[in-house]
């Protein structure tokens, strides 16, 4: 057990929040019980996300997004719902958006193109003064097969869309990586090198800059995709801290 103003304050010094500029409102969002003796994950506070976090009596919920963004947001309709499940089941809710995506050990940045195979070798894609996105490298390269393989391993799934041109025999050597929504930057990894992309949704105002720059991209969802950090962040935490840690896997098909 833990009290919650340590464990929100050892994750803020871990994910360095407070450095990291974000149009999400980052850290303890709300306040729940005083003592942590089980802390649950998963990528949405969505109304059956926190109801979840209840059935499994965790005390602490960590979220990549969360219910407050940058700014004022009246406590009503589905918004009151989920804050409303927070406080009555005293459930506390923590955010971790943008140091999520970019922390070097668990975020899903990274961590999606170690799992395809290559090494973080740079970052691209400025947001707010942040390189938000991963350029990584293969010296023997990676099939795509292989690819595929090594993220299905942690992902559980093949990619539900490819974009591009694809060689069943071709080796890549550079990738480049955005979870979630983006897809945008695939032009911008392109012309740093990248032969291969790693992302989450689809994008129409993206598909043809994709195309046109000849760069082959594989779409995981922007909720699958997002799973990495999380689970990265858990298995740390559940080593270091010796706390009971859960994943709920709410998927939205997106």
């Amino acid at each position: 057990m833990m009290t919650l103003a340590r464990v929100t304050g050892e994750l803020d010094a871990l994910l360095d929040r407070r450095r990291i500029a974000d149009y999400s409102n980052n850290g303890l969002q709300i306040e729940g019980r005083p003592e942590v003796r089980r802390i649950a994950f998963a990528v949405d506070a969505g109304l059956e996300t926190i109801q979840r976090a209840r059935q499994a009596s965790a005390d602490l919920l960590v979220v990549h997004h969360g219910l407050f963004w940058n700014q004022p947001l009246m406590i009503t309709g589905t918004h009151r719902q989920r804050v409303a499940a927070c406080i009555e089941n005293g459930i506390s809710l923590y955010a971790a958006h943008l140091p999520l995506d970019v922390h070097p050990r668990f975020g899903n940045n990274p961590g999606i193109l170690e799992d395809a195979g290559f090494s973080v070798s740079g970052r691209f894609a400025e947001e707010r003064g942040l390189a938000v996105g991963f350029m990584g490298t293969c010296e023997g390269g990676r099939t795509l097969e292989e690819i595929q393989a090594g993220l299905e391993a942690s992902l559980g799934c093949r990619p539900f869309r490819i974009l591009g041109t694809t060689e069943p025999e071709k080796r890549y050597y550079t990738a480049g990586a955005i979870t979630g929504s983006g897809l945008r930057y695939a032009e911008e990894a392109s012309a740093l090198g990248a032969d291969i992309y790693l992302s989450g949704e689809g994008s129409h105002a993206a598909y043809h800059q994709v195309i046109e720059c000849g760069i082959v991209c594989l779409l995981y969802g922007h909720y699958l995709s997002e799973t990495v950090g999380l689970r990265r962040l858990m298995a740390h935490l559940v080593k270091e801290w010796n706390i009971e840690c859960v994943f709920l896997d709410v998927p939205t098909g997106f």
